[in-house]
């Protein structure tokens, strides 16, 4: 039976290139067949002007697509930047409010006041509602971890596999690496995938066509209904998220080492399972022998 495997006949990241397609195919043909008057004044002034037959016509349609296309991703990685360091400096002032503001007032609420002179009797203790304490011991756990210098379990698990990769890889035992720090390493020794660094290709592709569409409505009156704007903001308010969602799997320390943990993880091979022990022709034959 004839069999025909695309991954190999189509370049490895051809994929990348074909996002790019996505968005500006979306405006073009939106505008096509909203405003086809528009579209067809632009292919006549293309082809009275330059001279273009109707499949080279066709061709500049592609690269202009590609172009718009890949103009609109350029835009959604800068926004998914910006997400970043903002989700970064509020994670920053989320944790200095935990440990200035909140923390000190959970604590008042939680625990009894004492008593302003020694022979008076301090005030009769409140419980507290259980979410209030429930509060307090993840706000206290939190600011705990952040003030404490000890590694993460993730991190220990990734010191001790990078210390096997130097070894396998380099032949740099133990006791041949300097006593320091294994954290440069981690920048170095192994690099996250794009889809770590990025997100989901299709998701971002998402949201640049989101963007398309709204430029699309701007050319063509007959796409700003009600359904094609909610459904161009729902692709970016989906994009916004999963931008949100990447910058918590950068910026987190925990996750982050997790990730870390992750790729050098792909560094070793998987061992395949055994295949169970078949009999041998010879012994099957002795059986049967035995039986008659």
């Amino acid at each position: 039976m004839l069999s025909f495997d695309l991954s190999k006949a189509l370049p490895p990241r051809a994929y990348v290139y074909f996002s790019a397609f996505m968005p500006g195919l979306v405006l073009e043909i939106s505008i096509l067949l909203a405003n086809p008057n528009l579209a067809r004044q632009l292919a006549l002034r293309t082809q009275e002007s330059f001279g273009f037959g109707h499949y080279l016509t066709l061709f500049v349609g592609l690269f202009l697509a590609f172009v718009i296309g890949n103009t609109l991703m350029l835009l959604v990685a800068l926004i998914q930047w910006g997400n970043g360091h903002v989700y970064n400096h509020s994670r920053l002032s989320w944790e200095l409010l935990e440990r200035h503001a909140l923390l000190p007032v959970l604590t008042r609420l939680t625990h009894p006041r004492p008593a302003s002179a020694p022979n008076t009797t301090p005030p009769p203790a409140r419980t507290p509602p259980k979410w209030i304490s429930a509060l307090y011991v993840r706000t206290l756990t939190h600011v705990r971890r952040l003030a404490s210098t000890e590694p993460t379990d993730a991190y220990l698990w990734w010191e001790s596999l990078a210390k096997r990769l130097l070894h396998r890889r380099y032949g740099l035992r133990e006791e041949d690496l300097p006593h320091a720090s294994f954290m440069p390493l981690q920048t170095v020794l192994t690099v996250p995938t794009r889809e770590e660094i990025r997100g989901s290709l299709l998701v971002n592709a998402s949201h640049a066509t989101g963007w398309a569409a709204l430029i699309a409505s701007k050319f063509a009156p007959a796409l700003r209904a009600n359904w094609y704007i909610t459904s161009a903001f729902f692709l970016i308010a989906y994009g916004f998220l999963h931008d949100w969602y990447v910058a918590n799997r950068m910026w987190n320390p925990d996750i982050g080492d997790t990730m870390r943990l992750r790729a050098i993880l792909r560094e070793f091979p998987r061992l395949e399972a055994a295949e169970p022990d078949k009999p041998s022709p010879g012994n099957h034959d002795d059986k049967e022998g035995e039986e008659t």
